[in-house]
């Protein structure tokens, strides 16, 4: 596999590498509660939907990716205005906000992964819609400075590691595993607002 991770490397084109790195750059910037991060989220999700949709045929992967690029937006307002015109401070979740979530990511992403085995040839449906329907519920919780996004989104990119490995998008899968890393790193950072 390392063998393999080095050709990707060697043969992954500006398209790959300009996801790669502004995605990185807005977990880490994230992380930081940096308000920079929704410009670097703008950039990685517009190059990545068109790899996901294109090269590497994970359809839920690039609704996804298009979600967040919209969702870039939203969270740059959010986090500069906040409820009362000033900045989002990071809350916590309640046990029921948990379930929720839980809940209601999965029932999406089962009929999600109905919906797309049915009608397109997609690559690894039901695990690529599952892990779309959660990091759809994590973005709100992002965007809302909820301190337990962090931890769904170990959860979640450790399964896209999986998910790229099987698609052989082995370098995405790399950067999921640095998001693993900076995931940890902003639940700790974040908790110490609280």
């Amino acid at each position: 596999m390392l063998q393999e991770l080095g050709q990707q490397v060697a043969a992954a084109g500006w398209a790959d590498w300009l996801a790669l790195l502004t995605s990185v750059a807005y977990v880490v910037l994230a992380a930081r509660g940096s308000n920079w991060c929704w410009g670097f989220a703008a950039i990685s999700t517009a190059v990545w939907a068109y790899q996901s949709f294109v090269v590497y045929r994970l359809v839920s992967d690039g609704l996804l990716q298009v979600f967040y690029f919209v969702m870039a937006g939203v969270g740059l307002w959010r986090w500069q205005r906040g409820p009362a015109g000033e900045g989002l401070a990071v809350s916590s979740m309640s046990w029921r906000e948990h379930g929720w979530v839980i809940g209601g990511s999965s029932v999406a992403g089962v009929l999600l992964g109905y919906l797309f085995s049915s009608t397109l040839v997609a690559a690894a449906t039901y695990p690529d819609a599952l892990t779309t329907a959660f990091s759809v519920s994590t973005t709100f919780l992002l965007i809302n400075r909820r301190l337990e996004n962090w931890l769904y989104w170990v959860l979640i990119d450790l399964a896209y590691v999986a998910i790229y490995l099987s698609t052989g998008a082995i370098l995405f899968a790399a950067m999921m595993v640095i998001n693993v890393g900076v995931a940890i790193m902003g639940y700790w950072r974040w908790r110490q607002e609280l």
